[in-house]
């Protein structure tokens, strides 16, 4: 039975996906329209529970906050030895911010390990006048030592991806904690202490990610991805926060990741076939874990933040995110044997599930869109249900996604901001006819991806520009 459960609830999305298509020609009405009432009401469904769930979680970290206040603080307890892993292609114009960034943490790195993957840039040359590098022979590699700033080592090697990359980085890195980090990721100063106190205050604490802030390059459209990709990402972390409080967080961005290192080498690493390393990797462990009988958390922590390069272009963000969800669903038919299964507690029974309704949600967004505009186009008539239902909609948003803000801003432990609110209403009302269908068509391209078996990568920026620094 338990073999069936993946093929049925699969087949069941893709049923309902056939019949709602075919009613919208062959009913008038609501029932023309059925698909977008079954996409309005799951997503309601699920950003009602969302912000449900996020509140209860804040109020929780608040009453904690406040109970442990006065207490002998975590960074007194013994700290484990952490290590950065920094895979760097052609980065010469981002790397120096990045270990900037680093070189004043209030807790510094044990080591820093930059893995250039083949760069055809001046990355190397900076690298080795700015830190003094004294390279030497590391079989077909090689590694170099700097000699003022001694946690530094740059091994050089040819290009074969970044996951291969960071292998080679976890193996000689020495660190209890094994950090991964984008060139294009700046951390605030208490970032990898708050990633210490994590791993101290959770021993079964497994992998951790950070919480990051999208800035975008200086373009034409840098305005509109930033304004929208904002609220995009904040949302995005404050859901992390429900999904950790249940035990079934998936999603770690690998852009700023933490690793126990016997958890990276009981897995064996990241996946080199994997189009999304970071994401495929969480699955694993999760699974491993549940088969060994071990319990293992994966977390959020707010206190470890930064900010990181996203699109600023169309081209760039369709490519981001035809990746991204071309990856998502090659690792969910890769652990498809963990949908509604038990034996891998929450993540099996509840998240992987999910994760089967999201792999066809974007095909029912923007099948609603298109049957709605061919029901304006072609019938010239809309049922005033369908009008009550959409500005419904566009209120439940409104409301929910500007409290998300306010939760979020809670979760971090910052003021509440009037300007970032008052944006986010902004943000609500436009979405849905812009930004999101973007993100939509960028995951239909992922389905496309997925079903060539190939994505054509190609770089986030232009060699010849750098992303904005922080300020």
């Amino acid at each position: 039975m338990q073999s069936l459960r993946w093929p049925l609830l699969f087949g069941t999305v893709i049923g309902v996906l056939i019949l709602t298509l075919y009613a919208s020609f062959a009913f008038r009405g609501v029932a023309a329209w059925s698909i977008g009432v079954i996409y309005i009401s799951y997503d309601s469904l699920l950003l009602g529970f969302m912000v449900i769930s996020s509140q209860i979680a804040v109020s929780r970290l608040e009453r904690k906050r406040k109970s442990t206040r006065g207490t002998s603080p975590l960074s007194q307890k013994e700290r484990p030895t952490l290590s950065v892993l920094i895979c760097a292609r052609n980065e010469r114009l981002v790397l120096p911010e990045c270990l900037r960034a680093l070189s004043v943490q209030t807790e510094l790195a044990d080591e820093v390990i930059v893995i250039d993957d083949g760069s055809t840039d001046t990355m190397v040359d900076w690298l080795t006048s700015e830190h003094d590098l004294h390279f030497e022979a590391m079989g077909s590699n090689t590694l170099g030592l700097s000699t003022c700033w001694p946690a530094l080592r740059v091994l050089r090697k040819a290009n074969s991806g970044k996951a291969d990359s960071l292998n080679l980085g976890w193996e000689m890195a020495r660190g209890e904690i094994v950090v991964t980090l984008d060139a294009d990721t700046y951390l605030e100063t208490e970032a990898l202490a708050a990633i210490r106190d994590g791993f101290v205050e959770d021993p079964d604490m497994g992998i951790a990610g950070g919480v990051l802030i999208p800035v975008c390059q200086r373009t034409a459209w840098a305005g509109f991805f930033q304004f929208f990709q904002t609220f995009e990402y904040a949302r995005g972390f404050l859901w992390r926060l429900t999904w950790m409080q249940y035990d079934m967080l998936l999603l770690i961005s690998g852009a700023f990741a933490a690793y126990r290192r016997t958890v990276l080498e009981s897995a064996g690493g990241f996946d080199t076939k994997s189009w999304v390393e970071d994401y495929e990797l969480t699955h694993r462990v999760y699974r491993d874990a549940f088969e060994r009988g071990q319990h293992v958390t994966v977390k959020t922590l707010a206190g470890a933040r930064g900010t990181t390069d996203a699109p600023a272009a169309v081209k760039t963000f369709l490519n981001q995110r035809r990746r991204w969800f071309a990856g998502f669903i090659a690792t969910h038919f890769k652990f498809k044997g963990m949908v509604a299964n038990g034996r891998y507690g929450a993540v099996g029974r509840y998240m992987m599930c999910l994760k089967t309704l999201d792999l066809l949600l974007p095909i029912y967004a923007l099948a609603a869109l298109v049957v709605l505009i061919e029901i304006l186009l072609i019938r010239h008539f809309l049922d005033s249900f369908i009008v009550k239902l959409i500005i419904a909609k566009l209120v439940f948003d409104l409301t929910l996604h500007a409290y998300s803000i306010i939760l979020y801003q809670r979760w971090l432990g910052v003021p509440l901001s009037r300007k970032l609110w008052i944006q986010s209403l902004g943000a609500t009302l436009t979405e849905p006819f812009v930004f999101q269908i973007m993100r939509q068509l960028g995951a239909v391209l992922g389905w496309l991806a997925f079903l060539r078996g190939k994505i054509n990568w190609m770089p986030q920026r232009q060699v010849n520009v750098a992303a904005p620094l922080v300020g």
